[in-house]
């Protein structure tokens, strides 16, 4: 239960919540920064330690890699983001440098839960006209188990209720199943393994953003970081032998055999698609049981090539940073969201 637990949580806590959402626990309104601060304490309340209030209280367990954006030709000429067209201030060539950190979610420290997120930042050349930034937190779960503050906050007070022994484990899953964004998100769960490798896992933005293209027009569209090599899962016998400890040590050797590359490929919303329930994939059959095709479109190839130890783990990546040509969600979560990551930010230093 504990790793279903934090599985749950630790997924999903790199998507915090809505603007001037409702409570359903006391029916109390929120304001932006009042959920983005009830949403802090509750982070406190089950991952902090009072003995040590700068510590960190999501994805504790991580490294850090960089390596380098290559564009795809063709999407520079039909999207009018800026940052696709710099060069690399290391060889010249069309590419934006980028520092990765990859983590566990929550206060997880074992390797063998199904848990994983990318992080990146992305700067074009430093004195470059057109200097821009991009930075962008995902999980490997493709939504978020809430839809908005009140969920949010329901959700982390039944895991705190449930740490604190005021709920038994049985009560607190009966709990999640009067959700419906629970349900969701404990179904997508149970689609996922257990990756043998940071590389083996596809990175999902969650959210809707949109995409300017070199008409004007902005094109809703989910991303995700696809690794060339692979979607894989170690099976039962592998799960078994494998210790506590095994992403670095294999994240380093699939470098020294070639290195790692995702695709960013972006989904393009069809009508009807909803860009704002950020706790349910898009349909994916249609009323006569037809697959659904959606136009997909990579942006480029993020090229991995060296692992760069520990530092970026002390540094906040605000998906709110976002390049010219690239505008943020409409959704009810993202906003708070950003705050979220200001708070715990802020009580580390």
């Amino acid at each position: 239960m504990k790793s279903l637990q934090n599985s749950l949580i630790g997924v999903c806590l790199v998507f915090v919540m809505t603007l001037n959402a409702q409570n359903p626990l006391n029916n109390e309104n929120l304001s932006d920064d009042k959920a983005a601060q009830k949403i802090t304490d509750l982070f406190y309340a089950l991952n902090g330690d009072e003995t040590k209030p700068h510590k960190k209280i999501n994805h504790i367990k991580g490294f850090c890699a960089s390596g380098e954006f290559i564009p795809n030709k063709k999407a520079t000429k039909d999207f009018a983001i800026p940052l696709l067209n710099q060069k690399s201030q290391k060889n010249g060539v069309d590419s934006v440098e980028a520092k990765i950190r990859f983590s566990l979610g929550g206060d997880e420290q074992n390797d063998k839960t199904k848990s994983r997120a990318m992080a990146i930042k992305m700067q074009s050349k430093e004195g470059s006209p057109n200097s821009d930034f991009w930075e962008i937190a995902m999980t490997n779960s493709r939504i978020n188990f809430a839809k908005n503050a009140g969920e949010f906050i329901e959700f982390m007070q039944i895991n705190v209720e449930q740490k604190q022994g005021k709920i038994t484990a049985e009560e607190a899953a009966k709990k999640r199943q009067a959700v419906q964004s629970f349900v969701n998100f404990t179904r997508e769960i149970g689609t996922l393994g257990v990756s043998p490798s940071f590389a083996n896992n596809a990175y999902h933005s969650v959210h809707t953003f949109f995409f300017k293209k070199s008409s004007g027009e902005l094109v809703p569209a989910r991303f995700s970081f696809v690794p060339k090599s692979g979607i894989k899962y170690l099976n039962s016998k592998e799960l078994e032998e494998v210790s506590q400890d095994f992403l670095e040590s294999n994240f380093k050797k699939q470098l020294e055999n070639g290195g790692i590359t995702f695709s960013l490929v972006l989904e393009v919303a069809k009508e009807g698609d909803s860009l704002s329930d950020t706790a349910s994939v898009w349909t994916e059959i249609n009323d006569n049981g037809e697959k659904i095709k959606r136009e997909k479109i990579t942006l480029g190839e993020l090229k991995i090539n060296a692992f760069s130890g520990y530092e970026c783990n002390g540094e906040v990546f605000m998906p709110s940073v976002l390049p010219d040509g690239i505008e943020p969600p409409k959704d009810d979560m993202f906003d708070v969201r950003n705050m979220v990551y200001a708070n715990t930010f802020s009580k580390r230093q």
